[in-house]
């Protein structure tokens, strides 16, 4: 089994249509039941052309539930294959890998790079072409290296950035002299590397509006397929009809055959037969394909709507994948920061602390501390009880008639509670814990106070003079973990 590893970027608006289906997702989903499979939304190449916030966010959100509708069931043991979903954006190694690779890469070798120079030949100035475009190339090479990829699908445009890849790992290796990293190799679909567009001259564009969409309106999908180019050169329906270059029939060959269930039963075979005899209409064959479109999407139209409605589910989908894909990541990472010496006796990283390894590092202390009583020991599996989870503060605001009382809307991805923490008089504001995430017990019991329950407690770290299990009047820190998935548990 290879791995294999493939990024699209949420460019236009994100939007997917049966061209991109063709050409890479149907690809990925069969190159999924034999292979182990990564496939990330590359949001931080989208920042290249996209500078405007509300346009990405919509982009990527859109981008995200086309690929899942289309994908299906994930779960390897239930669904058709192995693929490893994320955003490309939730693993913080990539522009760290990005960093590292920018120091063993020539600037020559960015120089012939396609995307850079095609910039050159529209009469864009060099100094006005952004240095993201220019780099471009070793961020795609960081996405692959670090996931030790066999094979990148690419299209025939894109197989020099993977060249660009190669010469970047080998340069690596070479340097520091360890095969750290894999030499992948770029795999190009055969017969689908360019799918034309309806106008039957152009590759699918949406921004030459050539396109047939997927989840758009029955009606909106209706009007593109009625506009697709068939044969110029029959002016009647009784007239001989041409098959080649005729794009109803090229579209059919894809998604026709087992699909057209408003046709009478007639297949594609049927059709074109009665097509080239001049008994069937433009019209006729167009309806046909509509209907094997709707047919064929059915199911992905229908996961979309679910998917749309569903965004917690969305997020459960994205935080598996990025965690799967982090795991890996980071073993990698661990491998380069060794290799080129940014690891060593001083050096720690804290998202690799497991909370278990956490627990038991304070519980080997517990017993040094001064004035600590039997009475206040607890075991291993009593303090496994303790259920500490990490949730993001999504609301905080001060509550009234109380000097001390902040209240936390807080959101754990399958629930939001309300927790109230009595901070103030050390100085905290709410605007402080505003869309921060921390550590929570959330298995005590609820606590009323000025009737608001609180259904938990967050976690704070007091001075190391103070006696075990008192409190003073030092400021408490909170143990703030951005990095962390929303909702996972300490254990």
């Amino acid at each position: 089994m290879k791995r294999i590893v493939s990024g699209i970027t949420p460019s236009g608006d994100g939007t997917l249509h049966i061209g991109n289906y063709l050409g890479a997702v149907k690809q990925f989903i069969e190159m999924a039941k034999t292979n182990d499979c990564f496939l990330f939304v590359a949001d931080l190449h989208a920042l290249t052309t996209i500078q405007d916030k509300n346009q990405l966010q919509k982009n990527v959100e859109t981008l995200i539930l086309n690929e899942l509708a289309l994908l299906g069931d994930l779960n390897p043991s239930t669904g058709s294959g192995s693929i490893t979903f994320f955003r490309q954006s939730d693993i913080r190694l990539h522009p760290e890998l990005q960093t590292i690779l920018n120091n063993v890469t020539p600037l020559g070798l960015l120089k012939r790079a396609h995307a850079y120079k095609d910039k050159l030949q529209k009469d864009v100035m060099e100094d006005e072409i952004n240095l993201g475009l220019f780099n471009y190339p070793i961020l795609m090479a960081a996405d692959i290296l670090l996931y030790k990829a066999d094979l990148v699908p690419v299209g025939r445009d894109q197989k020099q950035h993977v060249e660009i890849t190669r010469d970047i790992a080998e340069k690596f290796n070479h340097i520091f002299k360890k095969n750290v990293f894999k030499l992948p190799d770029a795999k190009i679909p055969k017969n689908v590397a360019s799918i034309l567009g309806t106008d039957g001259k152009r590759k699918m564009s949406k921004s030459l509006g050539n396109i047939i969409s997927i989840f758009e309106s029955e009606e909106v999908i209706k009007k593109q397929v009625m506009r697709t180019y068939t044969d110029p050169t029959r002016k009647h329906a009784t007239d001989p009809g041409h098959i080649e270059g005729n794009m109803v029939f090229s579209y059919l060959d894809h998604f026709g055959p087992s699909y057209a269930k408003a046709s009478e039963g007639k297949s594609v075979e049927d059709l074109k037969e009665l097509y080239r005899a001049g008994k069937i209409s433009d019209v006729e064959v167009k309806e046909y394909l509509f209907s094997s479109l709707m047919n064929y999407f059915a199911p992905a139209r229908k996961r979309y709507e679910e998917l749309k409605n569903n965004p917690l589910k969305v997020r459960e989908i994205l935080e598996k994948g990025a965690q799967k894909a982090k795991t890996i990541a980071q073993q990698t990472m661990e491998e380069v920061r060794e290799v080129i010496g940014l690891k060593n006796k001083y050096s720690f990283q804290l998202s690799d602390v497991s909370g278990q390894q956490l627990k038991n590092e304070i519980l080997k202390h517990l017993p040094a501390q001064a004035g600590v009583q039997d009475d206040n020991f607890i075991t291993i599996d009593e303090f496994a009880k303790v259920e500490v989870r990490v949730g993001k503060v999504i609301q905080a605001t001060n509550v009234e008639k109380s000097e001390k009382l902040i209240k936390l809307t807080v959101d754990f991805k399958n629930e939001t509670r309300t927790i109230l923490t009595g901070v103030r008089s050390y100085g905290y504001t709410f605007q402080y814990f505003q869309d921060k995430q921390f550590l929570f017990v959330t298995n005590i019991p609820t606590r009323k106070m000025l009737g608001i329950e609180s259904q938990g407690m967050i976690l704070a770290v007091d001075g190391l003079e103070l006696p075990f299990g008192k409190h003073g009047d030092k400021k408490p820190e909170f143990i703030q973990v951005d990095n962390l998935p929303i909702g996972a548990k300490v254990r």
